[in-house]
């Protein structure tokens, strides 16, 4: 069973809010920690400003300084006399009074003349020193000099000329460093590339470590992750190219961490808190909807049982409920209304009134209890499609319903029953009576159901096929009963007449027909050689040559029986089965023409088809590829169709033949002189040959009017640009009298019977050899 309403509320309710909260946690996760990266990052642009600044500042002093240092008249006067002591006491003096952490003299090759500390120790190279710092002019540079870093600069000493420089410096230490760290919040660290760490603002790393390998080694674990303690940018500074220096300026995160977790804490409780109230809210609400809807699930049981007026049990159903049972009660009400309409529509025709093809056949079953004689009628109304055509479905269901009045009217006084199978079927059961004969009882149905109708205003004519069968005479079951009159009523179509009455043995006949058509359709998938083809020569009488044959196919059955072609071919028909044999035969005589061509025979071959093959898509395209696969000249094929098949569909037939034609292909109007095609479709019609039918042929030699219509139809023939064809020639005399009318081609039984391929070349060699 699936989920209950009730969870599904809970869980709906419960899902919503836990996923409404994970969204708000995941958002605001996601926001905060990027609004505090750039609010990290923003404190590193602001902490770099403000460090510069001091720096700027510092160089101020420290130019200001030096100026008024290089400029003292006295000390130039010392520095011009080497007063060592006056020199010491100058560079001490200034040095206390502007908190100068470094100040040195020298001379002009570089070499140091005093200092305001007694422990400064030039490097090796101080020329060099010296050369890099006046390179950058007025502007300071941060150098080592005994392990110290100093922000300095240097400035001559001129009396007029150059006689000395004077170094000036504040020492960057972690003093400075922690006054840096107040003034931007952020660890400042500076570090040399090649002297090592110079000053830094944090105290409590191991001493032994690298810190820059400290700095980016701090991990926090949070949330299961771990995250750097420190973000850090570092920045150059103004140096000497052999000792570069840099600030490393970092941001511990630590205290955004804290903050961030506990905020991050607070929403969880507050989602978990909102799960809990949901939970607890969607039961509630899921319990007063459920309830009612559990009761409304009985009361629709009770209405499955008919109980009708079943009603809540709950004192008190909200507003909606009440409105929902009121439903439930108009429900059932039509419920009870359509349960009566299906069960009439399901055993009746909604258009008569009458009983259908299953009520028919329960109704057979009753009157097959008792021992009383009756007859079972099958009647269809015959043209009822042209009606529906050219009056509209209108006219035409109005005439249906006529006939079922007349049908009334002629069984009101008997005891049986009408129905109605489809379409223009119809059945009537007709009680024997003592004082009538069968056909007494028919009689009186089809003359009343003949007589004209008034439709809509129209007088209307409606004729009729009538199949009778006796009960229990001819058959004993219902299904036998309907199946029989059937085949009654398509005989009586077939045949032209009204009314037809059962013979014995015809449904037999009937299933022997059924067993045919599954047999063909069995031959044509196994193609286990029970179905072949033969070919009947045709004559050249121009040449006496044969260089054409007509396709024919036969079949014997597995159990070496012959089944007639004019049977099985109309069978295929009326089943639908034609397509697919035209298409096998195709396929046959195409490979068979192809093979002959492989032994230097040229021979034209005549397929015969029909107007469901003209009407298929796929004909013209099939044709093709077998022409193409067997590599076999179109004009080695004649199609071959009769006066009826060309005009069953004439559009459609007049565009595929001319396709044909374009493609190659001979067309052969077969069967001509017993159809209905009139000389103005005849000069209208793509076809190349007219093929005289053998009721002009047979008797030719004996019948002076076969002669003359023979003759004149030559005649035309040859007029309209026709080759004709003459079968069914059975005797020598038929066969000169043909010749005489100049007749471009004969075939029959005279010249041969229809051959298998491999007799017809063993017959073809010998007609050479005697002619």
């Amino acid at each position: 069973m699936g989920t209950s309403l009730k969870n599904r509320i809970i869980l709906l309710c419960v899902g919503l809010v836990l996923l409404t909260s994970m969204a708000s946690l995941v958002s605001f996760w996601w926001s905060t920690s990027h609004f505090n990266e750039r609010q990290v990052q923003q404190d590193l642009k602001v902490a770099q400003n403000v460090y510069q600044q001091y720096l700027k500042a510092k160089e101020r002093l420290l130019v200001t300084a030096a100026t008024v240092l290089t400029a003292d008249f006295g000390f130039k006067q010392a520095v011009a006399s080497r007063d060592a002591e006056t020199i010491r006491s100058v560079l001490y003096n200034h040095s206390q009074r502007i908190d100068a952490d470094l100040m040195l003299l020298l001379d002009v090759r570089g070499k140091m003349i005093s200092a305001n500390q007694a422990d400064i120790v030039l490097p090796d190279d101080s020329r060099a020193l010296m050369k890099d710092l006046l390179a950058n002019g007025e502007r300071s540079t941060f150098i080592v000099i005994s392990g110290k870093l100093y922000q300095a600069i240097i400035l001559p000493i001129k009396a007029p000329r150059t006689i000395a420089f004077s170094i000036v410096g504040f020492a960057i230490d972690e003093t400075v460093a922690v006054e840096l760290k107040e003034l931007t919040g952020m660890e400042m660290s500076f570090i040399g590339h090649v002297s090592g760490l110079k000053a830094s603002s944090i105290m409590e790393y191991p001493s032994e470590l690298d810190l820059l390998g400290y700095i980016h080694g701090q991990r926090i674990t949070r949330w299961f992750k771990e995250h750097p303690v420190f973000i850090s940018a570092e920045v150059p500074l103004a140096a000497l190219a052999s000792n570069p220096i840099s600030v490393v300026l970092s941001a511990d995160l630590s205290r955004h961490y804290q903050e961030f977790d506990q905020l991050v804490l607070t929403i969880i409780l507050l989602s978990c808190g909102t799960i809990v109230l949901g939970f607890i809210a969607s039961g509630i609400l899921a319990n007063n909807l459920t309830t009612p809807l559990q009761q409304l699930t009985v009361m629709a049981k009770q209405f499955a049982q008919g109980n009708y007026l079943a009603t809540l049990t709950e004192t008190k159903p909200s507003k909606e409920i009440c409105e929902l049972v009121d439903a439930f009660h108009e429900m059932g009400e039509d419920i009870q209304t359509r349960e009566k309409q299906i069960r009439f529509q399901a055993r009746h025709d909604n258009l008569t009134g009458f009983y259908n093809r299953t009520a028919a056949l329960d109704l057979l079953s009753k009157h097959l209890t008792g021992s009383q004689q009756f007859y079972l009628v099958a009647i269809d109304i015959k043209g009822l499609r042209h009606i529906n055509d050219k009056l509209g479905p209108r006219v035409g269901d109005s005439c249906i319903q006529a006939v079922a009045e007349r049908m009334k009217m002629a069984t009101e006084s008997l005891t049986g029953f009408n129905a109605r199978l489809g379409g223009d079927e119809f059945l009537t059961v007709l009680a024997a009576k003592p004082d009538s004969t069968m056909q007494e009882c028919v009689t009186q149905l089809v003359t009343l159901l003949t007589d004209s109708y008034t439709i809509q205003g129209l007088d209307i004519a409606l004729r009729f096929s009538v199949g009778v069968v006796s009960y229990p005479e001819q058959a004993q079951t219902p299904d036998d009963l309907i199946r029989r009159a059937l085949i009654a009523v398509d005989t009586a179509a077939q045949g032209g007449e009204e009314v037809y009455y059962y013979q014995d043995g015809e449904d037999e006949e009937h299933l022997e027909r059924l067993q045919i058509i599954d047999e063909l359709k069995q031959a044509l998938v196994a193609n286990d050689r029970q179905l072949f083809m033969t070919y009947q020569p045709k004559l050249n009488l121009n040449n006496q040559q044969i260089d054409k044959v007509e396709s024919l196919i036969r079949w014997k059955r597995c159990n070496g029986e012959w089944v007639s072609p004019e049977l099985f071919i109309d069978l295929a028909e009326q089943s639908g089965l034609i397509v697919e044999l035209t298409q096998w035969v195709v396929g046959t005589v195409v490979t068979q023409v192809s093979e002959w061509l492989s032994q230097g025979l040229t021979m034209k071959a005549a397929i015969n088809v029909s107007a469901q093959d003209i009407a298929d898509d796929g004909f013209l395209p099939h044709l093709k590829q077998i022409l193409a696969d067997n590599n076999v000249p179109a004009n080695l094929i004649t199609i071959e169709l009769t006066e009826r098949d060309m005009i069953e569909n004439e559009a459609k037939g007049i565009e595929v033949l001319k396709a044909l034609k374009s493609l190659g292909v001979m067309i052969s109007l077969d069967d001509y002189g017993v159809g209905q095609t009139s000389l103005g479709r005849l000069k209208m019609l793509p076809i190349d040959e007219l093929k005289l039918d053998k009721v002009f042929i047979l008797k030719l030699d004996e019948s002076h009017q076969d002669q003359c219509i023979v003759h004149s139809t030559i005649t035309l023939g040859h007029q309209l640009g026709f080759c004709v064809v003459a079968e069914g020639v059975e005797n020598q005399s038929s066969l000169d009298l043909l010749q005489k009318m100049q007749c471009d081609y004969a075939q029959g039984y005279h010249l041969s019977r229809p051959l298998a391929a491999a007799d017809f070349s063993k017959w073809l060699g010998n007609y050479h050899e005697v002619g």
